[in-house]
């Protein structure tokens, strides 16, 4: 899980993030419900990490090598028999490729806000999938 998390926040576009600030995957989501997507091989290639109170997805990472191949939205379907709608998560307006995978599923944002990585979204999904 903390590779996928290091390489994707690293690789990310829309953030400068040096590689040695990158918290750890395990202190980020403590608490939460997490699943992973795995290859043949058992290798992690995805994370759905989620507060079940709140029904708030906090984390959802595809390898970059992996992306644009249904990973994550194998991902939601399989929370959607997990934890019931209405779900809700944050998205940077500078991720651009993550706003367009979350409208294209369905998701509206409803509030924005200001965090430490600029302006970010609050998406809401009502369901299904």
């Amino acid at each position: 899980m903390q590779a996928i998390y290091r390489e994707c926040v690293i690789t990310a576009a829309w953030q400068q993030r040096a590689a040695d600030t990158i918290p750890d995957f395990a202190q980020v989501s403590r608490g939460e419900t997490v699943w992973l997507a795995v290859d043949d091989n058992d290798n992690a290639r995805a994370v759905l990490a989620v507060q079940e109170a709140g029904a708030y997805i906090h984390h959802l990472y595809v390898a970059p090598d992996m992306q644009g191949r249904g990973l994550g939205k194998a991902l939601l379907q399989h929370l959607q028999t997990c934890i019931p709608f209405p779900w809700r998560l944050k998205c940077v307006a500078k991720n651009h490729v993550a706003l367009g995978f979350y409208e294209h599923l369905g998701w509206h944002q409803i509030e924005q806000g200001q965090g430490e990585d600029g302006i970010y979204y609050l998406l809401e999904h009502t369901g299904p999938i």
